[in-house]
């Protein structure tokens, strides 16, 4: 039994994307949604699809497991792969959090609402999570210090604004498909704008911001 073997019988819990994969499938994706995850500084769409659908394979890998004899070697081995999957799946879950709550008023500047120009790249548990956390922050800085301040603070009308995610953060790219026109604006303002192609294969040193939309719709792997 390899690990393939693991996720017998589940081929019909994996359909994403309108097709159906395999798991070893979803397992790359899986760690290609951790990956961007980890190495973005904005919050990014939410795979909790992929999430949900492994989480699935791993509970029909545990119930494979058992059905190996007691002292069989390969046990140890599979159960440091489901270990790992564990791991990929509370670090990818933290990782969004942890975004949230350090730019927890960039991300709740408009509420609940969405815009369909910029929809919220929360799902419907992290939303709620934000507007809980977003509340006990603003009552806690309130009895903290605010109230002993003359006026009302807004934290979407202060000067500067408040923090949120560094778009100019410099990022490793693995390219994926084959991207040719990159605008690379000059931040500088000398001049220097440059248009690169980025070629299948290839890997590169970018500003975030000009290949976030890359990032986004595949093209591109954070590395």
């Amino acid at each position: 039994m390899d690990t393939l073997d693991l996720f017998e019988n589940s081929a019909e819990d994996i359909e994403q994307f309108e097709e159906e994969l395999t798991a070893a499938e979803v397992l790359q994706k899986l760690e290609d949604a951790w990956l961007n995850e980890k190495h973005s500084p904005e919050l990014l769409e939410p795979r909790m699809e992929i999430v949900e659908c492994m989480l699935e394979q791993v509970n029909t890998m545990e119930e494979n497991l058992a059905r190996l004899k007691k002292g069989d070697l390969r046990i140890s081995v599979h159960r440091m792969e489901l270990s790992r999957i564990r791991f990929m799946i509370n670090s990818y879950l933290r990782l969004r959090m942890a975004k949230i709550q350090s730019s927890i008023f960039h991300y709740t500047k408009n509420g609940n609402e969405k815009d369909s120009d910029n929809p919220s790249r929360l799902t419907q548990e992290e939303a709620a999570f934000a507007t809980s956390y977003r509340g006990d922050l603003v009552e806690h800085f309130s009895s903290l210090a605010l109230r002993h301040i003359p006026g009302a603070w807004d934290p979407e009308k202060v000067t500067p604004g408040v923090p949120g995610p560094n778009m100019n953060t410099a990022v490793f790219v693995a390219v994926r498909d084959d991207c040719r026109g990159v605008e690379i604006p000059d931040d500088c303002g000398l001049g220097r704008d440059d248009t690169v192609d980025l070629l299948k294969g290839g890997q590169h040193l970018l500003k975030y911001s000009a290949v976030a939309t890359l990032v986004d719709d595949g093209s591109l792997q954070l590395i």
